[in-house]
């Protein structure tokens, strides 16, 4: 996904770091990478946190904004309501919060694990945590909610047992089932990394490589005008090939209908090729690719076959010019394109 459209002149390469071969400046896949997957740095002057987020919100919000490039920040909240944890938890902190951390491209959300009361036979009951938050490791979890028992800084809990299989699924029982378990629940969250703090520092590269911190909407933004110009340059790529391909067909063409001369041409010459361009008004390129005919492949030469390859070729060549002069169409193009990415 990341990589479609690399052969097809969307993006400029630079030498490596030797200089002897050489590598792409970014990629030019439309899949929204950054905010997908989410990247951290550390690098003084390029500290950075990006959380992971849900692709379809990321392309729904995107399409909103290429209808709407003058919609507001919270607008977006309506299709980015906050970070998407691969390992689930709740983001506990209210929507204004969110909204503002997007807004400046910098905050923290705070994310707990899913813990929830069930009851036992007998009037029991005991908490199970069924998502952990974001980059915790489970074994460390456990670890600190066994400290906290051996130590006695929590005597209100009495055990904790891993049952997980291909599922989390831990198990924390009360000392007594006369313990409150909301307390039992925010004394967990105080005092070990079932609640943790996610940092949201949208500190990136923008078109100059110039590192910035973005709000969300920025960020949308130039990733949606990078993917038009993609558009455009993978258009001019292909509208070059096709004018390529375009000159060899009318090449071929005049060599069908003077076949015999041609086949003429080549036996009698020393040197046929500036016969052939003089005679027949052709390109080098042209009589350079008659003369590299086999000479099956030039009694084979049919004139419907070149004549329906040409009208396809100069059909999509129309198409695309017209893509690559109108804004509004590269912007549906691109609607077109995330409605796909979207599925």
């Amino acid at each position: 996904q990341l990589m479609a459209g690399l052969d097809e002149g969307c993006v400029d390469f630079r030498p490596t770091y030797n200089g002897e071969e050489e590598e792409p400046e970014v990629f030019p896949g439309l899949f929204p990478n950054l905010l997908a997957n989410g990247a951290s740095g550390i690098a003084v002057g390029m500290a950075s946190s990006i959380p992971p987020h849900n692709v379809g919100e990321l392309i729904e919000a995107g399409s909103h904004l290429i209808d709407n490039p003058k919609a507001e920040d919270s607008a977006l909240m309506d299709f980015v309501s906050g970070p998407d944890f691969p390992t689930g938890g709740v983001l506990v902190d209210g929507r204004d919060t969110i909204a503002q951390a997007y807004a400046t491209g910098r905050g923290s959300f705070r994310l707990r694990a899913a813990v929830s009361v069930e009851r036992e036979k007998g009037g029991g009951w005991h908490l199970l945590v069924s998502e952990i938050p974001y980059g915790v490791q489970k074994a460390k979890l456990i670890e600190q909610v066994a400290a906290l028992i051996a130590d006695k800084k929590l005597p209100i809990l009495a055990d904790v047992k891993d049952e997980s299989d291909d599922q989390v699924r831990l198990v924390l029982e009360p000392r007594s089932r006369t313990v409150d378990p909301q307390l039992l629940m925010d004394s967990l969250f105080r005092l070990t990394d079932l609640e943790v703090r996610i940092s949201l520092n949208l500190n990136v590269l923008d078109a100059d490589r110039t590192p910035r911190v973005m709000g969300l909407k920025q960020v949308l933004t130039e990733w949606l005008r990078f993917q038009l110009e993609v558009i455009v340059r993978r258009a001019e790529h292909r509208v070059a090939k096709i004018d390529d391909r375009l000159e060899l067909l009318e090449g071929y063409i005049v060599a069908f209908l003077n076949l015999d001369r041609v086949i003429h041409i080549i036996r009698t010459e020393d040197e046929p090729k500036p016969v052939l361009i003089a005679e027949f008004t052709l390109t080098d390129r042209q009589a350079e690719a008659i003369l590299n005919m086999r000479l099956r492949s030039l009694r084979k030469l049919e004139e419907m076959q070149l004549r329906s390859e040409r009208g396809e070729l100069i059909a999509e060549r129309a198409e695309l010019a017209r893509l690559i002069e109108s804004p509004a169409r590269q912007r549906t193009r691109l609607k077109k394109d995330l409605a796909v990415l979207r599925q």
